[in-house]
């Protein structure tokens, strides 16, 4: 068997938050924000993760450049992960003209506030400026309700409904209604 080499996604800093590459230490507690009853009720799989399938699924991520994962710090601290990922076969992160987006704040002092637009922020602006990426798109269930507004708030627009309320964003439509977001975000923040 071919030896894949790892793909490692870049560390991210901006919008008082970073995004620093998913490690393996990091599983417990990836582990535990995802079977979380908040986190795992808006996930397209509701089922609980035990730690073997968490563990395969890192060793197959790891190697894999469809995808990229990060865990979200803010003031030093591990407050969630979020994620980029190839809807067609074959491309990678970096070249791939759309990506899917996955984020969740596992931290309940930091879930439903402002700061869980940083790291969305972050992100795009990261891919939209580094990578070959045009626009976003999404995947929500109909009831969630917090999820279809926090992403009308990022400029996204309803492409389609099937089992799922399915998003598009492009560039120019994130870059004009994150203004306020950012403005918001870029002020000095308390220590």
């Amino acid at each position: 068997m071919r030896q894949v080499a790892a793909v490692t996604a870049p560390r991210i800093e901006a919008w008082q938050v970073t995004l620093r590459p998913l490690e393996e230490g990091d599983l417990d507690k990836l582990r535990q924000w995802r079977n979380s009853d908040y986190v795992r009720e808006k996930m397209v799989s509701a089922s609980l993760i035990t730690a073997e399938q968490q563990a395969a699924w890192f060793q197959k991520i790891s190697h894999d450049p469809s995808q990229m994962h990060w865990i979200i710090e803010y003031k030093g601290r591990p407050v969630g992960s979020t994620n980029v990922k190839v809807p067609v076969i074959g491309e990678t992160v970096v070249s791939a003209r759309v990506l899917e987006p996955g984020l969740y704040i596992g931290e309940p002092d930091y879930q439903g506030n402002i700061l869980a637009f940083a790291p969305t922020l972050a992100m795009y602006d990261y891919c939209f400026s580094h990578f070959n990426v045009t626009e976003f798109s999404a995947a929500v269930k109909p009831d969630n309700d917090a999820a279809l507004k926090y992403n009308r708030q990022l400029g996204y627009e309803i492409s389609g409904q099937d089992d799922f309320v399915r998003l598009r964003l492009q560039k120019e439509a994130y870059e004009r209604q994150t203004v306020t977001l950012k403005s918001f975000l870029s002020r000095p923040r308390k220590s």
